[in-house]
């Protein structure tokens, strides 16, 4: 992650005016593969950052949904299946260097009509987060409306289990009493 945001500059793909222009065969393909990276690290806390940003750099572009698409060296669907893959092999309590102010980039995905593969991506976040640093992210989930998001898509009969398991892990977390209502740095 570290390395990718470094030569992207962060997640460039939540910037929705910029996507068009990262729907090139190398850049797509490139992410693609690299959602499933597994060379040997010292940190293995290295490998989950760049198969998550890979994926979420992914499920920001697939978004927008399959009209926008014009790659041709790897399909919508097969991006879509990826990530399903890559988010559903990921330990939920993997440990991660992530430093966010706000959740709007990642509710954005569980605001729009999109496929549910970029949703899943966007709820194991929030659960990872919420369930790792929950003085720190739960309140956050609180404060930016990622409750009431995840209760509608929990409440979604169309919404597939896997994602629907990681809204209610994550609700549990928003809802527990013991955890205030102040952002802990």
């Amino acid at each position: 992650s570290s390395g990718i945001n470094a030569e992207y500059g962060g997640n460039i793909a939540e910037v929705p005016h910029i996507r068009p222009q990262l729907l090139k065969d190398d850049i797509i393909y490139s992410f693609y593969l690299l959602r499933n990276y597994d060379r040997p690290y010292e940190n293995v806390s290295d490998l989950i950052e760049i198969r998550y940003s890979a994926a979420g750099i992914l499920s920001h572009i697939c978004s927008d949904g399959p009209d926008t698409w014009t790659v041709t060296r790897v399909t919508y669907q097969d991006i879509l299946d990826g990530i399903e893959e890559s988010v559903d092999s990921w330990d939920i309590k993997s440990k991660r260097t992530i430093n966010y102010k706000s959740f709007n980039p990642i509710l954005h995905i569980l605001r729009v009509q999109c496929p549910y593969q970029c949703k899943l991506w966007a709820v194991w976040a929030l659960t990872n987060l919420c369930h790792c640093k929950p003085k720190r992210f739960v309140p956050m989930l609180r404060r930016d409306g990622g409750v009431q998001l995840l209760n509608k898509l929990n409440e979604d009969p169309s919404c597939p289990e896997n994602v629907r398991g990681l809204c209610t892990f994550t609700l549990v977390k928003a809802y527990d009493p013991n955890i205030g209502s102040d952002i802990e740095e």
